[in-house]
């Protein structure tokens, strides 16, 4: 059974790469287990999530197959991550274990699995946006989910942060300066591709409690997102 989650996870959630990479590294600051996962915060900064093995404070670990999940929410630890990296390897430096070369599934796409630092993005501060005439706002879709399920929804608010093709979508955060952590930043999907930084008129079909399996869960989502420039 483990094997086969394992299986599951790396299939229905990581981005593969055709080619052998080399291993990141990284410093143990904490660690924690939960739901057969163990989560890792290196010392500078990172996250990463990955099938259980020992590890503690100060080993070094490497790790690759690396794929960013934004507003990930673990209802297991109660916590919200603002950004971190699910890897299909993981191991204690010197332990013999090797990252594997992981091949590209059809309709995933296929890229680059090495890890790349996301470009930061400055985030809105309150009043900063415009809100849309006739829309919402970030902190309305959150206050109102329920009774805006699976209605349409319009706002206009900035890119802060895009993850492309995972699941055959791209998935796009947005801040508006409304809300507050973690209700301050909404997610969207869409088969259209827009650019970190960039103001746009969002809209999109609200949906609630979205549960993707394997510990991914989401409160609000904004699903099959259409983007146009942004009203200033």
């Amino acid at each position: 059974m483990k094997l086969l989650r394992s299986m599951i996870m790396v299939c229905a959630f990581m981005i593969y790469a055709p080619v052998m990479m080399a291993a990141e590294t990284g410093t143990v600051a904490e660690s924690m287990e939960s739901g057969g996962y163990v989560y890792i915060r290196l010392e500078d900064g990172v996250w990463i999530a990955a099938n259980r093995f020992a590890v503690s404070k100060g080993d070094e670990i490497q790790y690759s197959g690396a794929m960013e999940m934004n507003d990930f929410q673990s209802k297991s630890l109660d916590r919200t991550f603002e950004s971190i990296l699910f890897v299909s390897e993981a191991s204690l430096v010197g332990s013999g274990a090797a990252a594997k070369p992981a091949m590209p599934m059809e309709g995933h796409g296929s890229t680059d699995m090495s890890l790349q630092k996301p470009v930061a993005v400055q985030a809105p501060v309150a009043g900063e946006i415009k809100p849309l005439a006739n829309g919402k706002t970030v902190a309305g879709v959150f206050a109102d989910s329920g009774q805006l399920k699976d209605q349409v929804v319009s706002l206009n608010a900035r890119v802060i942060k895009v993850s492309k093709a995972i699941m055959g979508k791209n998935w796009i955060t947005l801040q508006d300066g409304t809300g507050t952590a973690p209700d301050d930043r909404l997610l969207a999907t869409s088969q259209e591709v827009v650019a970190l930084g960039d103001l746009v008129i969002v809209k999109g079909t609200v949906k609630t409690d979205v549960d993707l399996g394997y510990g991914y869960n989401y409160k609000v989502l904004l699903e099959e997102a259409t983007f146009s420039e942004g009203q200033k």
